[in-house]
Parts: structure tokens; sequence; C-alpha cells
């Protein structure tokens, strides 16, 4: 594998053990509004995701699980106020050590992710230090798509294209390591791949992420 020297990560579903979170604050507000959806299962919104379902950013999640537009659209505007007081997501276990792994090889770090930087930030706590501010890319931050927000992040990282790895959990976001030009590593443990995924490297564990960009031998095909 190519020297890689900028790794960018997603926040959901990779550095952050969410789902269960953001299917909990659906069927709060499908009770709310009075939707009477069946709001699936974590397995089962995963197997959405594979199958090329969008759930991010936050309105299509909604939308996703059965939510009419407008509520979705409603849903959203509380869940920016609402989900860091009320459903925090934990990180997963051994996400500071492997980003203190990485930190200590000398590679740059950064974050490209569909949420809101508050969520994020928050969630990550002390795990931010191990980030290059200029490389935090978020809802608020960035009107565009995640493609175009890795491109920026490896200019400012001046880095190219082969020097950069994207670390994803769902398809959409293999298509945007692949329209912006760089490596992706997909993980099984978040929202929307699986170790049945061929189309890219996949890791099982946390911990595997490090050993996958520090060319470890480790189950990733």
């Amino acid at each position: 594998m190519p020297t890689i020297k900028l790794v960018l990560f997603d926040a959901d579903g990779v550095l952050l053990d969410s789902l269960v979170p953001h299917l909990k604050i659906c069927e709060d507000k499908n009770k709310e509004f009075g939707l009477g959806l069946r709001i699936p299962s974590p397995s089962e919104l995963k197997a959405m995701a594979r199958c090329g379902v969008r759930i991010s950013p936050m309105t299509d999640f909604f939308m996703a699980v059965g939510f009419p537009k407008e509520l979705a659209k409603k849903a959203n505007s509380q869940y920016k106020r609402l989900f860091m007081r009320r459903y925090a997501p934990a990180r997963f276990p051994q996400t500071d050590q492997m980003l203190a792994r990485l930190h200590h090889s000398g590679f740059r770090m950064g974050i490209v992710t569909s949420n809101i930087r508050t969520n994020v930030v928050e969630s990550l706590s002390q795990s931010m230090k191990y980030f290059d501010p200029d490389l935090i890319f978020s809802k608020d931050d960035v009107a565009s798509s995640k493609a175009e927000a890795i491109i920026a992040a490896m200019a400012k990282a001046q880095v190219t294209q082969a020097e950069t790895l994207y670390v994803g959990d769902q398809l959409a976001d293999w298509e945007a390591a692949k329209a912006a030009g760089a490596k992706f590593l997909g993980v099984a443990f978040g929202w929307g791949l699986s170790e049945e995924d061929h189309f890219c490297p996949i890791v099982r564990e946390v911990s595997d992420i490090a050993s996958y960009v520090l060319g470890n031998d480790i189950r990733a095909h």
C-alpha cells in the first residue's frame, strides 16, 4: 500500500457508537408526532444502508425510517438542539488508543462527517486532541458534499490522493472517497458495511484501523 500521510475519519459508526441513539430519537419523535411507524432495528437499518438507502445527513435518516419530508425536517431541527442532551453517543472502545497510535506514528488526521460539529466534538471529547483543527469538516462547515470536503482536506494538508485515506462505514463514504480520488477503508462495526462487502478493504474492529494504516497483517479484504 502506498505511503499514507493523511487519515480522514467519518464520525458516526466509525469513531462513535451512535446508531442506537439515532434510532432512539427516531422512536421518540415517531411517538411525539403520532406517526405510528415501526422504527427499524439496528440490523435492519444496516441492511437498508447496505442496499444504498440514504441515511445521512439526519433529515435523510428520518425519511429512511418513514418520516414524511416535512416532519423529517422538523425532527432534524429538534435533533440539532436535543441530541447531545438526551441521546449522547459514546466512543467505540479502543477509539482513543487507536487515534493515539496513529498520532504518535506521525499521521495527520481529520474528520469528514455529515453530522454537526457540536455533536462530534462533544462526543469525541478528549480524543479531539488528535485531530488537526484545520481538517475538521462537518455539516455546519461544508454545505458541499463529503467528496468536496475530502478534496479540501487534501489541499489544506498538502497531500496527494494516493497519500490520503478516508475511513467510513457506508457505501456513500466509499463513493465520496472514490469521487475525491482518495483511498478508502471500510469498517464492519458501523452503520452500513459488513465483512460480506468485497468492493473495498474492510476491518472488523476499531483497533484494526491503526493496524491497517500501519501496514500490519490483519484481515482486510
